[in-house]
């Protein structure tokens, strides 16, 4: 009789330990976000920052679209990427991985995949001088030497290759020929050949100002500019164009000295030789006596 009662008492015992273990797991609240990242994802200054893991991983985004969504807003993770990448485009936006993180419409170096900010680095070089701080001329397009992708996810844009290809269109082959077309040395980091920097060719035979030149053609000195030496030296007049320091008109072109200039290309330059309208100059154009004429 006792054995039958204390088996009873352990039986009550443990279904009542059972109930009140079932009745506590029911009870837990699971935590509303999961984070599989190490302290300082969101901090840029630290290793385990989330701009380093995406690198890490070639910067393929697939990664973070399985726990925030494949439109960044929140997904399993719960946690909205859009929350800090406001732009167009979110995490995929051109300025998130290079340019101004800060600001949408400055979508190139300064600050290049790495994190470099200084000109005299490759991936930055003279970005800003021809996007932004072109003092001579017209901002130029990054079309003009770079395949542009529609999207993030384009063929060619995420790839193996170590640097950005460089392909030249538009203005930088105004003019050119298929002998002299240009191209960009990656080992010297310079290009060569490009309308730009002065591969230019005027025909005397063609002009209605012939009492200009002093040969058959008025040509550029078609300079190869280092992309990481941004010091002035390719702004001069004589970079582009000019026989020395005090002659900067073509080769070709009759004796001049900067003050002159504006005799014949008023609008363009003032009369000690310095830009006015930027439009006017590096253009494709020939601006003479306020008139346009196209190459």
């Amino acid at each position: 009789m006792k054995k039958i009662i204390l088996l009873y008492a352990n039986l009550l015992v443990f279904s009542l330990i059972f109930i009140s273990c079932s009745e506590v797991q029911s009870d837990i609240t699971p935590p509303s976000k999961v984070t599989l990242h190490k302290e300082g994802v969101n901090n840029p200054a630290s290793q385990n920052f989330h701009g380093r893991l995406v690198a890490q991983a070639n910067w393929d985004l697939k990664n973070c679209q399985q726990c925030h969504a494949v439109n960044y807003t929140g997904g399993t993770a719960k946690s909205s990427c859009l929350d800090c990448h406001k732009q167009p485009g979110g995490p995929e936006a051109c300025n998130t991985c290079h340019g101004d993180f800060a600001n949408p419409f400055a979508i190139a170096p300064p600050r290049d995949l790495s994190g470099g900010i200084s000109d005299t680095s490759r991936g930055v070089g003279a970005h800003t001088k021809h996007l932004g701080g072109n003092s001579i001329g017209s901002e130029v397009e990054c079309s003009v030497c770079h395949k542009v992708p529609r999207g993030y996810s384009d063929v060619g844009h995420i790839d193996d290759s170590p640097s950005a290809e460089v392909i030249f269109s538009g203005l930088a082959v105004k003019g050119t020929s298929a002998a002299n077309r240009p191209v960009y040395n990656y080992n010297q980091i310079s290009c060569s050949n490009t309308y730009c920097h002065g591969n230019f060719s005027y025909s005397k035979s063609a002009s209605t100002y012939q009492f200009a030149y002093t040969q058959d053609a008025m040509v550029g000195n078609n300079s190869t500019p280092i992309w990481n030496k941004v010091d002035g030296t390719y702004v001069k007049c004589n970079s582009c164009h000019g026989k020395s320091e005090s002659d900067t008109s073509p080769i070709g072109h009759i004796n001049s000295t900067n003050n002159d200039c504006a005799n014949c290309h008023p609008g363009v330059v003032d009369n000690q030789g310095r830009i006015i309208d930027k439009d006017k100059h590096i253009n494709g154009k020939i601006n003479v006596f306020n008139t346009e004429i196209e190459r």
